[in-house]
Formats: structure tokens, sequence, C-alpha cells
């Protein structure tokens, strides 16, 4: 597994169950981009790294392959699916319009204090990608649209976003480490949504959420940030 991922042992001194401590863990390692595109992910050295045993290991990526972030294998090897072309082409499709709604639903309910979070995000994952640091560009990236989308008031539509998240979290890593070596500002589809979030223009945030969410796919094809 690659070195730069972070990981913490569980604590069995807090009030949170141990299947939901490592099932969280699990999924940072996912959404940070810690494990890459069909990367293995064996139970063992999990279990260790997180000092626990095998088994609430076992549920917790049991729960991610149900949720399509982790997938079985024909030898029972859980492991992070492959990212194709078609398929990450298809999750982007599907997160542009679940995203630009949940932006949609949220322009109203957003406090100027929540836009001004959402800005000051910008400038953390500006500075975190002057510094190469993903790892605070990552978090940053992600607490800026779920500042958002929180204000939607639909748990559900929620939900689904997140992990849509979860299973593009491994190619997203690579996808800004790419474009923050190529010419362009992967922020600049940020600064829009802000600037219609202030104008309180539901229909232009939704479309400046859809333009930014598929300005990956963009820069996949032409090898430019758009």
């Amino acid at each position: 597994m690659p070195a730069s991922r972070v990981l913490t042992k569980v604590t069995r001194s807090t009030g949170e169950p141990l299947r939901d401590q490592i099932l969280q863990r699990c999924r940072l390692l996912l959404m940070g981009g810690h494990v890459v595109p069909g990367q293995k992910l064996p139970l063992r050295p999990l279990a260790e790294e997180f000092n626990t045993s095998l088994m609430p290991v076992r549920d917790a990526l049991n729960r991610l392959v149900a949720d399509g972030a982790l997938e079985l294998s024909s030898s029972r090897t859980i492991r992070v699916p492959n990212m194709t072309e078609e398929r990450l082409i298809e999750l982007h499709e599907i997160r542009r319009s679940l995203e630009g709604l949940a932006a949609e639903y949220a322009t109203p309910n957003l406090s100027n204090a929540a836009i001004d979070r959402a800005q000051q995000l910008i400038e953390e994952m500006a500075q975190a990608l002057a510094d190469n640091d993903y790892d605070t560009y990552i978090a940053s990236h992600y607490s800026f649209h779920f500042t958002i989308y929180g204000a939607a008031g639909r748990p559900t539509l929620l939900g689904m976003i997140d992990m849509l998240w979860l299973q593009v979290g491994p190619w997203f890593r690579q996808s800004i480490e790419r474009a923050n070596s190529m010419r362009g500002n992967p922020n600049s589809g940020h600064e829009k949504i802000v600037l219609a979030l202030r104008a309180r223009d539901a229909t232009a945030t939704r479309a400046c959420i859809e333009q930014d969410v598929f300005a990956g796919i963009e820069c996949l094809k032409s090898g430019v940030w758009p």
C-alpha cells in the first residue's frame, strides 16, 4: 500500500463502536486516494495497522463491497475496482446530475458564513496545490463540496453523492496530481460556484457545479484543465 497513506489505530476508549471506527478509516483510504484502482486490500495487514482482529475489518470491507466502493473477485479477494474510461465517465455523469440537484436545493439555504467558508476552502486548496500537499487538498475539496450539498436538506441525496465520491476517490487523487502539473487552474470552477452562491442564483450554481464535476473528464481527454 502507498507509503503516503496515514492510518490511525482504532481506539476503544471512545463511545463510537469499533466497527464504525474501522469503516470510517476504510472510507478515508478510498476518499483520500490512498489506495489505487485495482489494488488488493488484504485483511491481515489492515487488521494489524488498525490493531484489531480480522472480523471487524472483514465486516467493514464487505459493507463497502455492498455499496459498490470495493469489489469481490472470483478468488474472494477484495480490491479497489479498476477505473476504465467508460466507468469513469458514467460515474461523473451520475455525479453531475445528483450534485447539480443538491446545489440547486442548497443555494437558498446557505448562510453568508457558509459561503465565506467555501471561499476560505478555495484558498486552502490553492495553497495545498502550490505545496503539492494532496492530502490537504482532498480534505478541503471534500469540505467545499459537502458544505454546499449539506445545506440541501436532502439526506438520501447526500448519501448517494457520498457513495459516488468513494468510488471515484482512488482515481481522483491521481487526477489532481496530474492536473496540478498541467497549465490551467483546477480551482477555477470552484470560484465560479462561489460567485453564483453569492448571487443566490440556484440555476447558475447548479450549472457551475455540473461544469466543475465534469471538468476532470475534459482534462483526461484533452490533457489541459478547462
